[in-house]
């Protein structure tokens, strides 16, 4: 005989299991009302970004953190640190990700002990603290299922370039059917992206033994990733063979083929907003000596499918053009005592302090070799093994945009010599840097001119170009755009590059968050071929 409906709404416990509470009262006419919550579980786990992991030293580094919790935070230190002081710390051997983290569950009800064992807080707050609560909770509206973000999906479309269609109502109900726990997999960034997917693959399996454990259905994950995530989520998909854990992989702005903004960084450091370039490195000294012993992020470096031709030396009318036999390792990265040298020999190593000239030549010669090493042994067998391998059911969105240009290709323009060279030529690749301390956007040289004439050399200034080509402020679009051949679904955004993910930075960004959801959604409905299928 009871008419009135009194909702329950859930909470959790520590283990981010739900429960219903209430409280014995006076006989009324009312019944109160549970929507369960499916225990049949398909993880969601988030891979960061280059720099996008929180880390902590070891050893001698102990007491040093790289933190994005907030701006003026840990990571803000780094902004008055100096090429010495990185290039002690910042290195694979004497960082290891931290997982303290600043946690905010927003309005999802999970308490921060859960969030934190999810790995919440390895990750970079400042990039991704408003997305991973946005996530897990439209992923888990279970409360109120036909006003929430999947259900609008039915009506909303996102304008995707490669699969675009809104979602069917079979669609959306299946997905209710099952709890998505948002996870989050932050990792070395400094040391090789290999490590990195085996973290990840380490993971994936205990996630999922987590929930079996538990007496729940669970038996594969949904990969999401930020930038350099997805190269890490790649690897460990298709190289490390855990692709058969995997339901599917949403990327986000993923530099596919690299990013030439690698290069721009060796030799002038960080492009971009005054605030950010201080805290990653504001000139070649600073940025040289930690990627130099950096293998993840020289793994971001573009790939002979980048194309010729993207290094370029203007000399008035003569232009140079590197690569040209596809073979920028090779060309560009290991080519060593050039003034466009990627890394310059006396900016490797800034804790080489010998005195004596012969000495220090030798040091700069081991750390040279090391370096070499590094891209010989690390990255161009990176390149080769992930290259065109994508998950079968892989989803992506790219950010393009005029207003957010990247590098697409990186100029050097020269000055043009003087008027008494005349129509002589000079010899721009083989100049001589007069200047070891310009270290930022500028480079002077001397440069031999053929022919003859009692002018020989003359100097000239050079000064590298600003981003050129559409994009999302750090890959360019040829390289955002690289995996749309592998999607099921692909979109173009107009988003910036780390804040790609924040849902409230405007339509753009929400855009990119609800093409990340649709995706999800797609993705799930492999579930019906698993055990987790209801009879």
């Amino acid at each position: 005989m009871n008419t009135t409906v009194r909702d329950l709404e859930p909470t959790f416990d520590n283990k981010g299991n739900p429960e219903w509470k209430t409280r014995l009262t006076a006989p009324d006419n009312s019944y109160a009302l549970i929507k369960m919550i499916p225990d049949r579980i398909i993880p969601v786990i988030f891979v960061p970004g280059v720099m996008g992991s929180n880390l902590q030293g070891t050893g001698d580094s102990k007491d040093v953190q790289w933190l994005l919790d907030s701006k003026g935070g840990a990571a803000w230190d780094w902004a008055l640190a100096d090429a010495k002081h990185r290039k002690k710390h910042l290195t694979p051997s004497t960082m290891r990700v931290l997982d303290s983290g600043k946690i905010d569950p927003g309005q999802t009800g999970i308490p921060v002990e859960e969030l934190k064992r999810r790995g919440w807080g390895e990750v970079g707050f400042m990039s991704y603290g408003s997305f991973l609560p946005w996530l897990e909770h439209v992923l888990n509206d279970f409360q109120d299922p036909t006003s929430g973000e999947r259900f609008a999906l039915r009506r909303n479309a996102l304008q995707a370039l490669v699969g675009e269609t809104l979602l069917k109502e079979d669609e959306v109900s299946l997905s209710y059917m099952y709890r998505f726990p948002v996870y989050a997999c932050g990792y070395n960034w400094l040391d090789s992206n290999v490590a990195a997917a085996e973290r990840l693959g380490l993971c994936i399996d205990a996630v999922i033994q987590r929930y079996q454990n538990e007496k729940k259905k669970c038996e594969k994950v949904i990969i999401v990733t930020h930038s350099m995530g997805g190269l890490v989520a790649r690897h460990c998909s298709e190289v490390k063979g855990h692709r058969n854990r995997i339901f599917g992989v949403v990327h986000g702005v993923m530099p596919a083929i690299g990013a030439a903004a690698v290069y721009r960084r060796f030799k002038s450091g960080t492009e971009g907003d005054k605030g950010p370039a201080m805290v990653l490195g504001n000139d070649a000294a600073k940025m040289t000596g930690v990627l130099a012993t950096a293998p993840g992020p020289l793994q971001l470096l573009p790939t002979p499918e980048y194309g010729n031709g993207w290094l370029k030396i203007k000399d008035g009318d003569t232009e140079y053009s590197l690569p040209k036999a596809g073979d920028p390792y090779g060309e560009i990265y290991t080519v060593r005592g050039k003034w466009w040298s990627m890394a310059e020999d006396h900016l490797v190593n800034p804790l080489n302090e010998e005195r004596n000239p012969k000495k220090r030549q030798a040091r700069e010669d081991v750390d040279w070799v090391a370096f070499a090493y590094t891209i010989g042994r690390q990255v161009k067998p990176f390149h080769e093994e992930i290259k065109s391998q994508y998950h079968p059911n892989t989803h992506a969105f790219a950010g393009v945009d005029t207003n957010t240009r990247a590098y697409g290709t990186v100029t050097w323009t020269g000055n043009g010599g003087s008027w008494m060279r005349g129509d002589r030529s000079a010899d721009v690749l083989n100049a001589k840097a007069l200047d070891p301390t310009e270290i930022n956007t500028t480079r002077t040289v001397a440069a031999t001119l053929d022919g003859s004439g009692w002018l020989k050399a003359e100097n000239q200034r050079y000064e590298i170009s600003e981003p050129d080509e559409a994009g999302d402020g750090t890959v360019p679009q040829r390289s955002g755009r690289a995996v749309r051949q592998a999607c099921r679904s692909y979109a173009e955004v107009r988003v910036g590059h780390e804040p790609a993910y924040k849902f409230a930075e405007g339509a753009e960004f929400a855009r990119a968050c609800r093409f990340t959801l649709r995706a999800i959604v797609k993705i799930a409905q492999e579930v019906q071929k698993t055990s987790l299928k209801y009879d």
